[in-house]
């Protein structure tokens, strides 16, 4: 029962932050803004999840993460290499790629792109119509502008505490210790028993 209720508090904690941030901060953001903003703060989320499940490195920067030409480096690497390992399911995975394609159209379309165009409102109906949190919890639902921008912050809201949450909880992977194939004295084992089915019975 602790267990559940510890959760239950951690949950509350999380979207409390999560929720105060978009209807008091973003309120005040363009929707340009608000998109990348979202998009920027998921993929810093699953950056940090890869980085706590990964084994540490020996060097100041990740080679998997850090660098305009490491592989996991880009919003759309990172919510792949999270489902792939096991992180996040495949539908988080479909509807993270969803919010990715929403940040491009506003980042690629330098005017004229608004939360009521056309492109972005279908986008975020199908994100709305998978998670279903506007049905589900409408007295959240009512907190957050309306229209297709609130639609997608508590969306996104929803989804910053789920995944800061599981980041929290991760246990990290230690390196693997050096295998036997390494090992002087296996080969030196091995030999001696090579050598031993050499000698003739009775020699």
């Amino acid at each position: 029962m602790s267990n559940i209720k510890d959760a239950n508090v951690t949950m509350r904690r999380h979207w409390k932050h999560w929720d105060t941030l978009f209807n008091h901060e973003f309120s005040k953001e363009s929707d340009r803004a608000s998109v990348i903003l979202s998009a920027s703060m998921l993929d810093q989320v699953l950056e940090t999840i890869l980085r706590s499940c990964f084994c540490p490195t020996t060097s100041a920067d990740d080679p998997l993460l850090d660098g305009a030409n490491a592989p996991l480096s880009t919003f759309a690497s990172r919510i792949d290499a999270c489902y792939r390992i096991g992180m996040i399911s495949a539908k988080l995975c479909r509807d993270l790629h969803i919010i990715r394609k929403v940040r491009n159209e506003f980042a690629h379309n330098v005017t004229g792109c608004t939360f009521d165009s056309a492109g972005v409102r279908n986008r975020i109906l199908e994100l709305t119509r998978s998670s279903d949190i506007c049905q589900t919890l409408p007295e959240k639902r009512i907190q957050f502008p309306e229209g297709p921008k609130g639609d997608f912050q508590i969306t996104v809201s929803m989804f910053l505490t789920h995944l800061w949450i599981l980041a929290e909880g991760i246990t990290q992977y230690s390196p693997k210790t050096t295998e036997f194939i390494y090992s002087v004295e296996f080969w030196k084992h091995i030999r001696e028993k090579n050598d031993e089915e050499k000698v003739e019975p009775g020699a």
